[in-house]
This record gives structure tokens, sequence and C-alpha cells, in this order.
């Protein structure tokens, strides 16, 4: 819990146990936690932002200010009451905490900007945009001037009612910060978030890059990632998504082709959104004006974005290397390879050697899924043999171990993270994604990247030679 929130939570039990020791608690001394009460979530709400977890201290406080303004008896009921409030507020909070993102370890500073953008060239697909052609929205991080207000680390109205609350956790990123001139460009570094996720669901990871010199847009993908917020107030879902890795009526073959088509969509924003910042970078009017780095690019994701990212890398001959986040290898280069730089990090589990044979007594779905893992190693192995790479996995972790939801929640039923801390996870996914980013704009040859393991236990790393 943050320091006002507590501090309110604090003071209601107090009033609690004062109302339960006490037959005849004195009006004033409820006065004065009524007072108190009203400063501390005054405070609370200008600086830390009112959410739902903290409804039940917010209900006692209001039951506190009533007993100083009436002549209603029965203070022991009340501390009772009061008692229970503050302990269902605990509770929540420690379940659904006010989370803080990973500090930093860059040199810069962080800012944040959005960016509107309709694709002139392609219709809109369910017809809900007022042009009638694709539109989106991006994020961009980038190294800046620590200038204005910290960022949140979603808007409002692209939260539902249970993550509201995350509308008021603020991130590391100044909002529309000038940029740093201790550059005159940036390498840029475009990402695709997960399958029904958003822009912002890896921002501990979008931040740490941002701080070390990158700039990095990430796309939410219209209809197929979460709520997303347009300018005029409207806001797309993923309702029309269809569910992908379904295999309870559709095979492997048919799972694939869902997925290479959308992952062929998802492609063509990422190429969009590049020209677009191309754009952006020849206009003098843009805030990213000649701070693009254009010779220096290339592209990640996690799952179906990790995916989207290297068949962007494969179609576009300006991103010169991907990153894949726990993402299956689909579309072309499942056929051809990628002949680029590429790095695959993995759960743990995703390893071959866990993979289990196809029992016949399985449900069919099951085995539709795990042939479907079998023939996505194979293609990867194939094009790692020929083109070369790195693979890595992280012992302990799941699949979303990369994103910020696995530090949603102590819970992992609520944050579905794996065994390993997910704060390790964190740092071996910055550190490897640094030294690959690295290696691949300016050639440094960090040691992380020629032993197999190093940055962790939990990290093991392949490293493939090329043989073409």
């Amino acid at each position: 819990m943050r320091v006002f929130e507590l501090t309110a939570t604090l003071l209601v039990v107090f009033f609690g146990v004062a109302s339960l020791v006490s037959r005849n608690l004195p009006r004033w001394i409820t006065g004065l936690f009524a007072a108190a009460l009203v400063a501390v979530l005054i405070a609370h709400v200008v600086r830390e932002g009112m959410h739902w977890q903290i409804i039940p201290v917010y209900l006692a406080s209001l039951w506190i200010l009533f007993l100083v303004l009436s002549p209603v008896r029965g203070l022991r009921w009340s501390g009772l009451l009061c008692l229970l409030l503050a302990f269902a507020t605990i509770a929540v909070s420690w379940a659904l905490p006010m989370f803080r993102l990973p500090k930093p370890t860059g040199p810069y500073a962080i800012g944040t900007r959005l960016f509107y953008m309709v694709d002139a060239s392609r219709a809109d697909e369910h017809g809900f945009s007022p042009s009638g052609h694709r539109e989106l929205m991006v994020q961009v991080w980038y190294p800046a001037v620590a200038e204005g207000k910290l960022a949140v680390y979603r808007r409002r109205t692209e939260t539902t009612l249970l993550s509201s609350y995350q509308s008021v956790v603020r991130t590391s990123s100044y909002t529309d910060a000038p940029m740093s001139s201790a550059k005159q460009a940036y390498p840029l570094l475009i990402f695709n978030p997960a399958w029904t996720g958003q822009r912002t669901q890896s921002t501990f990871l979008m931040q740490e890059l941002a701080s070390h010199g990158y700039i990095v847009a990430s796309i939410d993908h219209t209809y197929y990632s979460g709520e997303v917020a347009f300018p005029d107030g409207r806001v797309m879902d993923s309702r029309y998504a269809p569910e992908l890795a379904n295999f309870a009526h559709s095979n492997a073959d048919e799972q694939r082709a869902i997925a290479n088509g959308f992952v062929a969509t998802l492609t063509q924003d990422d190429v969009f959104v590049l020209d677009q910042l191309e754009a952006y970078n020849r206009d003098p009017k843009n805030p990213l004006y000649g701070r693009l780095d254009m010779g220096r690019v290339a592209a990640l994701g996690h799952s179906i974005g990790g995916a989207t990212a290297q068949e962007f890398a494969y179609r576009d001959p300006r991103v010169r290397g991907a990153l894949n986040l726990d993402g299956w290898t689909l579309g072309e280069i499942a056929r051809s390879g990628l002949s680029k730089p590429w790095m695959l990090i993995y759960e743990g589990n995703y390893d071959e050697k866990l993979i289990p044979p196809l029992d016949p007594k399985s449900p069919e779905s099951d085995k539709q899924y795990w042939l479907m893992n079998q023939e996505d190693i194979a293609a990867v192995d194939a094009s790692l043999k020929r083109y070369g790479g790195y693979r890595l996995f992280i012992d302990g972790t799941s699949h979303w171990n990369f994103s910020d939801k696995a530090i949603y929640s102590p819970l992992r039923k609520l944050s579905t993270g794996g065994d390993i801390d997910p704060r390790l996870a964190y740092r071996i996914v910055d550190r490897y994604a640094l030294a690959f980013f690295e290696q691949l704009f300016d050639g440094k040859q960090d040691p992380i990247l020629r032993e197999s393991s190093g940055v962790s236990p939990a990290a093991r790393l392949e490293i493939w030679k090329s043989k073409s």
C-alpha cells in the first residue's frame, strides 16, 4: 500500500481498536480521527488517486464522520465495523496491489507520448472507423528530459472496472517530455503486444530500453489488442478477435492458418507504423523530427507479437533483427527461416525436452496443441541451424512473465506468473534484450552472449552459428 492509503487504513484500525476498548469514546476523540482521516484522504486523492481497493476505508471514514455529526451510540459495534472494513482493504490491496514497476537502470530519464495513426491504404475491417480506414494507437517511450508529470500506467478509458486502478498507477515515464539532446538520433524498436494484450503490457521492458537510449514504439493492434481508446472517445476492444490456440473444434493446421492470417495483418500494421514514424522523422512540426535513427531499426514482441516481430523483420528490409518473447514462429519464416540476427526467449517449460510424447489416449485438443508446438520447434531449429541466432530459456517462468501481469498480484492464479521471482525474470529479459540490441546496432560483444549462462542460473542460453 502507498503512504496515504496505508496511513488512512491505520487510522481506521486505531479508531476501531479504541472504540472496542472504550465503552464511551469521547466525541472529541472521534472528531480528531475524522479530521485526520479527511486530511489524509484528501492527500491520497491528490497525490495517489482514488481506486476501488480502498473503498472499504472510504466507507469507514464516512461512518466515522457520521458519528461525529450525529448522536448515534454503539461505538463498540462501530469499532468492529471499522476493523472489518480496514482488514478488507488490507486483504484486497494485498491481492491486487498498486504495483510498482522495476526502476529503469539506464542513464536516461524517460518520456512517453501517444500517436493516433490512420492507414489510408487499408479499410477498417469492422466498419467502426469514421474514415473507413484502419486506425491505430501507438505509444512511444524515449530518452527524455525529466520534466512534467509522471505518466499513468494506462488511461482510464483503456481499463476495465477490475483494472481501473491501473489508471492511477504511476510509471517512471514523463508525459510528453522533451526528448534528450544527449544524442541527435536514437535507434528505433517496434514492439507488438500479445494477443488481446495492450501496448502498455510490457512497460517494464519499454522503460528499461528507453532508459538505455532506445526509442520504443508499441502498437495497439485494433480489434486484436485489449481496450483501445481513440481521440474522439470511441473505445474498441478484442471482442472480434478469434481464439488462438483453441483446439477444441480445430486442428493444428487450421489453427496455424488462422494465426498466419492474423500475423500477416499485424505485420501490415508494423510496416505502416514504421512508414509513419519515418514521415514524422522528416516533419519539422513533429516532436520526433530528426530524432529517429532510421538506419538502426529492429522489432520485438510478446506471444503473437513475437511472431509478428520476426515476420516483420523478414518482410521489411529496414528492420535489421528481431526479438521474440515466448511466441510461436509463424508466417513465411516458419517455412524459410530468418537470415537476420534473431533472438528467441522462451518460458522454461517450452524446452523441447519437456514436451510430452503424443499419447494416443490424450484428448484430441491436447494432441493438436503439442503437435503445433513440436512443429514450431522444428521450424525454429531449422532456421537456427541454417542462419544462426540465440535461443534462451528462463527456468521457472510462464508465458506472462514477459509482461507486467506477473507483478499485478502475489497470487499466481491472478498474475499467472511462474515459480520464478517476477523481478528476477524481468532482470534477465532486460539484460539479454539490451545485449542483443547493442550487438545488433553497435557491434558490442557482451560476454553474456558468449556464455551458456551469466545473468542468472535460471537463464539457459543456446548459441547457434550460421552455416549459410
